[in-house]
Parts: structure tokens; C-alpha cells; sequence
């Protein structure tokens, strides 16, 4: 068996994934000075997946490592959304995407996954450390580093190794393997840590100016009685569109569905009438598309985040539902949470120990996991809340929501966007020269641990309380009482 990398006199990180968790990894690294290899097993770049939302607080992070106007040249900013009943009524119609886009000086965008991660790999100076095809396979731990062994055979040396390949992670399943030893129980919690009740068609549709679904840098949000459509428009000529439909049961891993072409071919059949926005329905962009594919919406976050120089990261580790576009952006909070924490480590120590590394992940997790429960919770909200899973979530969107003004969801928003992590170690961007200033608390006496509402995205609004979490119900009490 050949082994290459063999040098453990320089500190050297293993990524085992190359999509956008990835990539963005490698450019951080790339641009810290700090020595990796990737692996990814497919292609960099596929052309597949549909859409990519990126908020303000990823770009600040794509601006400091200098990627960002390559993606702003291609696309549109997301500026009005309308919400419409199934008999085709707009209940709402919403500038907050233009409020925000004020508040921060940054928009709110969505772009093919395919294009975001062509601007990645071409900004990746030194592709001789991208390595396709190659999957990693297993890895052993010695006292000096860790061992990645990949399908062709080949051995990689590192100091740590970063599992960034998805929900169905091949590192997570290996450090699980690797805990089982000394602990089932908790293995079985880290293999079963997601609940899939959704699913979902997502796809890139063509949108002909001769006969177009809807005009660039529209959004539209259709609410049914267990399910619900998403188009928005944010590159020219392309309309990038989501079908949510609720399961007849929960599923958790390893157990939660695959599907194939016939199975997303069946949900259109089943609910291709269904109107989107003024004049197309399901089957309309169905019929029209470029690319589209059917999956789980997985939720959750796993309890252990990483085990001696190994450590998870993106959706390896959390997974949220798609409808307000967050995940990809949570993992890029994490990308910053853990180089800022490498970077000064690295200064200190050239090769640091075990226990010096152990200390960084525990920084980078208590720092991130508050944020995914967060973001995890409040995207299953939404996809309930765009599903009208409740009388009490058709009730909030049909008479609460609405008379909230946007630019108070504008302001709660950015104060959620602003929480975001950036990179330590690159300068700000002059955007955020105040950055370091403290938070104004939101006005007209909410309470600090309470953030009513939220829009983000292509979506409507939301109800989660930080910290204790409480039922619906409660909070929009908590709302009503306060908006008196």
C-alpha cells in the first residue's frame, strides 16, 4: 500500500469533502498559511443540486477571502416577495428583502450550486491539494497525527482531519465506529441523530423572458394544508423553485428515505396543479426545468461534534430543512469558528498536542452549537409554518405576520445576521469597520432572550424562543401581549 504526506514536521489539516463546506475550508486555510489536503470522491463542481442561498453574513466572509465579486457578478438580489393561498390570493406582499439589504448593506441571494462552487475551486490557488475522486475510506490515529486511507489505496498523513461531507457523512459514520468501543450507546445517538418528516423537490427551472414564471428578484411562497412551494428568481433567465411536502411518517437515519426519479415523478403528479404564483403551477416548472432531483429533509444535531484530532463540521453535523435557505450559511459560521481558533493556536505551537487541538474544537463547538440548535429549530418552524402544519401557524401567517411591518422583521434579522462569526485573522471589510460595537437591544421592550419574528430568505416569518424552548402557541401569546 503506497503512503504519501509523510512529513509530520508541518502541520497539515485532512478535509474529506469538497463541496462548498469544503472548498471554503481550503480558502481559509489557503489564505491562514496553513497546509491540507481535500478529498472529495465525486467531481469538483457537479452539476448537480439545484440553489444555494447566501446571506449577508456568509458574504462577509466570502468578501474577506476575496470570492465574493465573482459570485455578485452573477446574480440578482433578492427584493419583493409575495405570499399566496392555494386559490392563487396574495395575503402579502413584502420589501423586507430590500430593508435588509439596507439594514446591511448586504443582500440576500440565491444562485445555482454548481456556479458557487465553480467561483470556490477557481479561487483555490493551489489545486495540487484538491484531490477528486477520491474518497476517504477509513483513518487511524497515532501519537503523532492521523492516517487517511482513500479508495485508491493511497495513505495521507495529517495532524487533524475535518469530516465536511454532508448528511451522509463517511467520517462521521467512522468516528462513530471508532467511539462505539467505549461507548455504544452514544455511537447509536451519533448514527441516529436525524429526523427526516418532510420532503422535498428542488430544482432550476428556465425562466423565458417571452413567458416568464415570475420577474427577476421575485419571490413567491404558496401555503397549503400539509405542504408548500418556494420560486424565487434571483439569476437571470433561471427560476430556482422547492416543492415541501409532509410525510406519512418520521424516519431517522439510518433509515430515512432515498428517492428516485419515478418517486419525484409521482410527487408531480400528485401535486403539479397546485399553483405557485399568479398563472404557473408545480407541474408548469416542473415541465420547464433544467435540473431537479427529490430528497429527505433531514433535522437535527448530533451530540458529539468530534473525538481526539478528529472533527465534524456543516451538514456532517447539523442539518436543518432547506425553506429558509440557512444551512449552507450555518457552515460557514463554523468554517470561522474553527480556523479563528486554529490560526492563533498554530502561532503559539507549530505542532500542537492532542490536548491543545482538543481545546480549539471545544471552543469552535460550544461557540457553534447554540447557533445550530437555533437555526436548526427555527428552519423546521418554517417549513411547519409554510406548510400550515397547525391552526396556530395558519393562524400567525394569515393574521399576524402580515401586520408586522418589514422593517421591524428587517431589524430582528439583522441582528441574527450580525451574530455571525467572521474571519479573525483577514481584515473586515470597511462594511463592518463597526463591528466590534456592541448590539443595540431590539426596541419596544422585547425581551432580550425573545426573537418574535423572523424572514429570511424566501420565506414568511417565524416564532422560536432562545434559550427554554416553548410551543407556538405560547410565544405568539408572548407577541400579542407585547404588541398591545
Amino acid at each position: 500500500m503506497a503512503s504519501s504526506n509523510e512529513d509530520t514536521n508541518q502541520f497539515k489539516v485532512l478535509i474529506a469533502g469538497g463541496s462548498l463546506v469544503g472548498l471554503g475550508l481550503a480558502l481559509a486555510f489557503e489564505r491562514a498559511g496553513i497546509e491540507y489536503d481535500l478529498f472529495e470522491k465525486g467531481d469538483f463542481a457537479p452539476q448537480l443540486g439545484a440553489s444555494i442561498g447566501i446571506h449577508p453574513h456568509t458574504i462577509r466572509i466570502l468578501e474577506q477571502l476575496g470570492v465574493w465579486k465573482d459570485i455578485e457578478n452573477q446574480v440578482v438580489p433578492l427584493q419583493v416577495r409575495k405570499h399566496y393561498d392555494g386559490n392563487g390570493h396574495c395575503f402579502e406582499e413584502s420589501h423586507v428583502l430590500v430593508d435588509i439589504t439596507e439594514i446591511l448593506q448586504r443582500p440576500i441571494i440565491f444562485m445555482e450550486r454548481c456556479k458557487a462552487l465553480e467561483v470556490l475551486h477557481s479561487h483555490v490557488r493551489d489545486k495540487s491539494k484538491l484531490h477528486a475522486r477520491t474518497a476517504v475510506v477509513g483513518y487511524e490515529e497515532t501519537a503523532q497525527g492521523v492516517i487517511v486511507t482513500t479508495e485508491d489505496g493511497e495513505q495521507h498523513h495529517g495532524h487533524i482531519l475535518i469530516g465536511a461531507d454532508g448528511i451522509h457523512s463517511k467520517v462521521r459514520k467512522l468516528m462513530s465506529d471508532k467511539i462505539s468501543v467505549t461507548d455504544q450507546a452514544l455511537s447509536t445517538k451519533i448514527n441516529e441523530a436525524f429526523t427526516s418528516e418532510y420532503n422535498c423537490i428542488f430544482a432550476v427551472s428556465r425562466n423565458d423572458a417571452e413567458k416568464e414564471f415570475l420577474p427577476d428578484a421575485m419571490v413567491h411562497n404558496v401555503y397549503y394544508n400539509d405542504y408548500s412551494a418556494i420560486a424565487a428568481a434571483g439569476v437571470q433567465g433561471l427560476v430556482f423553485w422547492f416543492l415541501f411536502v409532509k410525510s406519512s411518517k418520521l424516519t431517522r437515519t439510518p433509515n430515512c428515505p432515498r428517492f428516485t426519479d419515478e418517486d419525484a415523478e409521482a410527487t408531480i403528479q400528485k401535486y403539479g396543479s397546485s399553483l405557485v404564483g399568479p398563472g404557473y403551477t408545480v407541474k408548469d416548472l416542473w415541465d420547464a426545468r433544467v435540473k431537479g432531483t427529490m430528497v429527505p429533509l433531514e433535522e437535527g444535531v448530533i451530540e458529539q461534534w468530534s473525538h481526539n484530532r478528529v472533527v465534524l463540521m456543516g451538514d456532517s453535523v447539523h442539518k436543518a430543512t432547506i425553506n429558509p435557505g440557512l444551512g449552507g450559511n450555518l457552515a460557514y459560521e463554523g468554517i470561522a469558528r474553527l480556523t479563528n481558533g486554529l490560526v492563533p493556536l498554530l502561532k503559539e505551537n507549530p505542532i500542537p498536542s492532542v490536548e491543545q487541538l482538543t481545546e480549539v474544537f471545544n471552543q469552535y463547538i460550544t461557540g457553534q452549537t447554540p447557533r445550530a440548535k437555533t437555526v436548526v429549530d427555527l428552519s423546521g418552524q418554517i417549513t411547519r409554518y409554510e406548510a400550515q402544519d397547525s391552526w396556530v401557524l395558519k393562524f400567525a401567517a394569515r393574521h399576524i405576520v402580515p401586520w408586522v411591518s418589514d422593517r421591524l422583521k428587517a431589524k430582528l434579522y439583522a441582528s441574527f445576521s450580525r451574530g455571525g462569526p467572521y474571519l479573525e485573522y483577514l481584515p473586515l471589510p470597511e462594511t463592518d469597520t463597526d463591528l466590534a460595537k456592541p448590539a443595540k437591544k431590539p426596541s419596544r421592550g422585547l425581551s432580550p432572550s425573545l426573537i418574535t419574528i423572523m424572514v429570511i430568505g424566501g420565506t414568511a416569518g417565524i416564532f422560536w424562543q432562545m434559550g427554554n424552548q416553548h410551543r407556538l402557541g405560547s410565544t405568539l401569546s408572548t407577541f400579542m401581549r407585547q404588541w398591545k
